[in-house]
């Protein structure tokens, strides 16, 4: 059986280094996920950051920042709900569509359980969601024979 050369040991550790590092330049990928107004993920996408860990075309999120509101159509009505994500507040805006149905609005937890319940007319309704532990919700309102819902992320 042959010996190994003394410098053996050396290469192979100089092979290992090699191997090592270009499998750690490969790395050097990020994922980016983006979401619609309601917190539902639709879109995935891994962005290659090369050599430069902070590029130009990577978008930069700024937490505090004010999402659009949510809107929906429910007959002749325009239904804006906002913020959402919320952390306390909800703003319920229903404008338009015909004064003599009676609006409702209902808050269901991820679980099925009725939380709120309540009428409004047209105008702005705040719906105090401080009480109730992060997660999300359904906001269902109700317009005569008509209903639509909303998911809302509490934080």
């Amino acid at each position: 059986m042959k010996h190994l050369n003394k410098t053996t040991p050396y290469y192979l550790l100089f092979l290992f280094l090699i191997a090592f590092s270009i499998s750690v330049k490969g790395q050097s990928n990020i994922v980016s996920y983006a979401y619609d107004n309601a917190g539902n993920r639709i879109s995935r996408q891994v962005v290659n950051l090369g050599t430069n860990p902070n590029p130009s075309h990577a978008k930069q999120t700024v937490q505090d920042s004010i999402p659009p509101p949510v809107e929906d159509q429910l007959g002749g009505r325009k239904i804006s709900i906002y913020p959402n994500p919320t952390h306390g507040v909800l703003a319920v805006s229903i404008t338009g569509g015909n004064d003599k149905d009676e609006i409702r609005m209902v808050v269901i937890s991820s679980q099925g359980i009725q939380l709120q319940a309540l009428k409004t007319a047209t105008g702005t309704t705040t719906i105090d969601m401080s009480p109730y532990p992060s997660g999300w919700y359904i906001l269902r309102v109700l317009a005569g024979d008509k209903a639509t819902e909303f998911k809302i992320i509490k934080q």
